[in-house]
């Protein structure tokens, strides 16, 4: 019986070209997939964003309350022509986040579907409402929590020849950074139970690492949190590590399912 010959040259060399071309086909179909995600997120979040407009006189006023906290009040100055202009846009693209929300961590579940097993693609929609929550209680959370206690705070340094004088642009630059660096670290338990699954992490690893992740959570908050005052980093922070105490035990259930 004769030996197979072996393969020429040129059909090696042909079989190179089509590994290539079906690899760099692959990518392609990925990035037009993001693209496509993305656009969708994009035009979500103009849509919401241009309806709240039309409402940013009251969302201003809402946004305003924590400065009435405690019976007090602070009247907000800007200084340039444009800076009020720029606090509506603002607060328009706040609004356009907040509501466009779900439709954003749903683009970004149905972007990570195709990669799943067709079993699991059965908690896209659980993940994508767990991820809304999350993110709006981390934004609620923010607002009712976080930033009155920060702004009291800050703002008991007065003395009678220091005066606070509040200008609108930083008042709302440090509240949409609060809102939505506490939204966002929020879900940071979606992402670590998405890693368990994918058998990256584990309980065990989560457990022996917890020194360390706390301290990395105390870090991360004072990094992404716009304000510079401790309370305010710590009254975040300590959220996130109960969140993450409750990961370990949602990675055990995850392993034994």
């Amino acid at each position: 019986m004769p030996w197979p010959s072996a393969p020429s040259a040129s059909w090696l060399a042909r079989s190179s070209r089509k590994s290539k071309l079906i690899k760099r086909s692959s990518v392609l179909d990925h990035l037009e997939e993001l693209r496509k995600r993305l656009l969708i997120s994009l035009a979500a979040i103009t849509i919401f964003s241009i309806a709240a407009g039309f409402f940013s006189r009251p969302l201003i006023d809402f946004l305003t309350a924590p400065l009435r906290e405690g019976g007090g009040h602070q009247d907000l100055y800007f200084t340039a022509p444009y800076e009020a202009f720029l606090v509506h846009i603002k607060v328009s693209i706040l609004a356009g986040l907040l509501f466009g929300s779900p439709v954003v961590f749903s683009q970004l579940w149905l972007f990570v579907s195709p990669g799943l097993h067709p079993s699991e693609r059965r908690i896209v929609f659980p993940l994508t409402l767990v991820s809304v929550f999350l993110f709006l209680a981390g934004a609620a959370f923010a607002f009712w929590g976080i930033v009155p206690v920060g702004l009291r705070f800050l703002l008991a340094f007065e003395t009678s020849s220091v005066q606070p004088l509040l200008g609108v642009d930083p008042y709302f630059s440090f509240l949409v950074g609060m809102v939505l660096a506490c939204g966002f670290l929020f879900d940071l338990p979606v992402i670590v139970l998405g890693l368990v699954r994918a058998r990256v992490l584990g309980a065990g690893a989560l457990r022996s690492a917890r020194k360390g992740a706390i301290v990395f959570i105390f870090i991360l908050t004072a990094v992404l949190t716009p304000s510079p005052d401790p309370v305010g980093q710590v009254l975040l922070a300590i959220p996130i590590v109960i969140l993450y105490e409750v990961c370990i035990w949602a990675a055990k259930w995850v392993e034994k399912k």
